[in-house]
């Protein structure tokens, strides 16, 4: 029995939306989000005021990107702020913010790329309505991470190594500060 070309047509159809639908979905389901691979990272600001900075090292573990929080930000209502979560976009994932700062909206617009395995990178456009003392529209600002292996044996996951600072633990808040190497040298009596 020959099955009309009308209805080959019609399922071809159903089966393309279908498909189309579910790939739509999936770019809107809450557990879809970038997730980076667990060890050090050493994560770079690469914007015009951050030049001569040294890069931070952050220790991502198995739970440190999950769907309320992943690339250290968490999607909400904050203060005068709405953060929104990375969604995909293509092949990158895009997140938007608005907060309201006295009378001038702010947006930010993020948008991170790369694998999460080996390498990423966060490029982000802030503008300003209106214009920030009537003539700045907009910043831009990018960080770059690689991932350098896995993390060291002092270091536990939410670790953010800050150069000249300390260690900032990105999931509980806690800091501790770096050694002081004069105290080691009075110490040993040098």
């Amino acid at each position: 029995m020959a099955v009309p070309a009308a209805m080959l047509f019609g399922i071809g159809v159903s089966l393309i939306t279908q498909s189309a639908i579910a790939q739509n979905n999936a770019s809107l389901d809450p557990l879809s989000f970038p997730k980076r691979k667990p060890g050090l990272w050493e994560i770079r600001s690469t914007g015009a005021q951050s030049h001569g900075l040294q890069a931070t090292r952050y220790c991502i573990g198995d739970r440190t990107d999950h769907a309320d929080n992943h690339l250290d930000r968490s999607a909400g209502n904050k203060g005068s702020c709405t953060m929104g979560a990375f969604k995909r976009a293509g092949s990158a994932w895009v997140a938007e913010s608005v907060c309201r700062e006295g009378k001038v909206n702010v947006v930010s617009k993020a948008i991170a790329s790369g694998d999460f395995e080996t390498e990423y990178r966060i490029d982000t456009i802030v503008t300003y309505e209106p214009p920030l003392a009537g003539i700045r529209k907009e910043d831009k600002d990018a960080v770059v991470a690689n991932f350098l292996g896995p993390c060291l044996s002092n270091q536990r996951a939410g670790d953010m190594v800050i150069p000249g600072m300390g260690t900032l633990n990105m999931q509980d808040g806690s800091f501790r500060a770096e050694p002081d190497p004069g105290a080691a040298r009075r110490r040993r009596g040098t």
